[in-house]
């Protein structure tokens, strides 16, 4: 049975390009899509119609670490609208933060189950090297052929410490939790830097989080409250920014007066507490377009960027 690979070839472009021009999603040279669907004909690839999307498309898998955690669930939708307006279908892996999913999603790549993988977690342990797979990666990194895509973390934060100097804050805490991926090496790092060169006290706390949810988020909070409380400012993700916001509250602090709080991911539930969470926004919409371009390149084999990284978002609300 003829591929779309199959007409790739034939026609003397990437596979992507071929999508595009079948499924008319996207800009094609009027010559290009000429022999694309002089290829497709020749070959007897069954597709629609121009202009429709073609019997056999592209499917992009997706690999999450945990699609109900409000960051990725909100990466995975910024990720799957942006494929899907380029005219590819999506397939999610969730649950990938162990061996057994990791494994299945690349076992399906190389089988041509999907055509490519856009991964948010970490790579199997077994994993090498891309060996001509479409695959990217998003915050983590897995290995020097993968083109990564990731905030820009240094400037988060920065940005973390700039709202914590301008509110008079000289004694701040900063949770780093789970695997020490782009995101947690450089934004506490940039923090670190530009609060001790103001002469802040920094403590940085390494906890072995997961992607449990709220309750996890609370405890670990919980567990180190005696020493927030002598704190004046506290930098964790948005979850855990919510729990110490909660049980600040319960313990009678005055938020931002005693304790100013920043969260990190700037997920919608940040906008739904009394006083509102300040937060370091990842920009998804735009993370999921810079995936989708690395993705793209891979497909119609062009060498794509070794690291594309998006600039973040502050939005100062109450907490700061």
């Amino acid at each position: 049975m003829t591929t779309m690979r199959d007409v790739a070839k034939k026609a003397g472009v990437g596979v992507g390009t071929v999508s595009r021009a079948l499924s008319d999603t996207g800009y094609t040279a009027k010559a290009t899509r000429e022999k694309i669907f002089a290829a497709a004909d020749e070959m007897g690839y069954e597709y629609e119609s121009p202009g429709r999307v073609p019997v056999k498309a592209i499917t992009i898998g997706i690999m999450l670490p945990l699609l109900r955690h409000p960051f990725f669930s909100r990466i995975s939708d910024a990720i799957e609208t942006e494929l899907h307006q380029r005219g590819f279908r999506c397939l999610l892996f969730d649950n990938c933060n162990n061996s057994l999913h990791q494994r299945e999603a690349i076992d399906m790549l190389d089988e041509g189950i999907i055509n490519g993988l856009i991964a948010l977690g970490d790579p199997p342990p077994d994993f090498v090297k891309r060996d001509g797979r479409a695959i990217v990666a998003m915050d983590r990194r897995w290995g020097e052929d993968v083109p990564i895509v990731h905030s820009d973390h240094a400037q988060g934060g920065r940005l973390a410490a700039e709202a914590f100097l301008k509110s008079g804050c000289n004694k701040i805490i900063q949770f780093m939790g789970g695997t020490l991926s782009v995101s947690v090496n450089s934004r506490h790092t940039a923090l670190e830097k530009v609060l001790r060169s103001n002469g802040c006290q920094v403590t940085s706390v390494h906890t072995p989080w997961n992607f449990m949810g709220y309750s996890y988020d609370r405890n670990v909070v919980r567990d180190y409250w005696n020493v927030i409380r002598e704190m004046d400012g506290c930098m964790t993700n948005d979850i855990a920014a919510l729990s110490c916001l909660s049980i600040a509250l319960e313990m009678g602090m005055k938020v931002p007066d005693q304790l100013r709080i920043i969260g990190y991911d700037g997920t919608e539930i940040t906008k739904l507490s009394y006083p509102a969470l300040s937060v370091v926004e990842q920009d998804c919409p735009a993370l999921a377009a810079a995936c989708a371009d690395r993705l793209l390149e891979l497909l119609e084999g062009k060498t794509a960027e070794t690291e594309t990284i998006v600039p973040v978002i502050w939005k100062g609300r109450g907490t700061t």
